[in-house]
């Protein structure tokens, strides 16, 4: 891996970074604390970016294929949260709030990977 591609997955780390802090600031405000919807909203969408991005520069762009780990380990890893989401849910277990844990879960992942698929799917649109 070249100097050139750590600093821009650092950079992209680093966007990402600031794009999850004013997320969650803002959507923790709009939707409240019920569900960590915020949490929820970042990693759905992640999941669409992740699908839209893998497509489109493995087929349409293919020429920026290289540059895949900057938007999917750089940007996409600082932006998405497993780990809050695996705190979250311990959180809530650990409160014995087991439904809240469970629609948690069960959401994250459905929504997660439909939206995925939904960013493969727009993907292969454009190609």
């Amino acid at each position: 891996m070249s100097f050139k591609l750590i600093l821009l997955i650092m950079a992209a780390g680093a966007f990402g970074t600031l794009c999850r802090v004013a997320s969650i600031r803002f959507l923790t405000a709009a939707c409240g604390d019920t569900l960590p919807f915020a949490t929820m909203a970042v990693n759905i969408l992640g999941s669409f970016i992740a699908g839209l991005v893998y497509v489109l520069l493995r087929q349409k762009y293919e020429g920026l294929a290289p540059y895949l780990p900057v938007v999917m380990l750089g940007f996409l890893g600082a932006f998405t949260t497993f780990s809050t989401f695996a705190l979250e849910n311990a959180h809530f277990l650990a409160a014995g709030s087991c439904g809240r844990a469970a629609v948690n879960i069960l959401l994250q992942n459905f929504l997660g990977i439909a939206a995925a698929l939904g960013g493969l799917f727009l993907g292969r649109a454009f190609v």
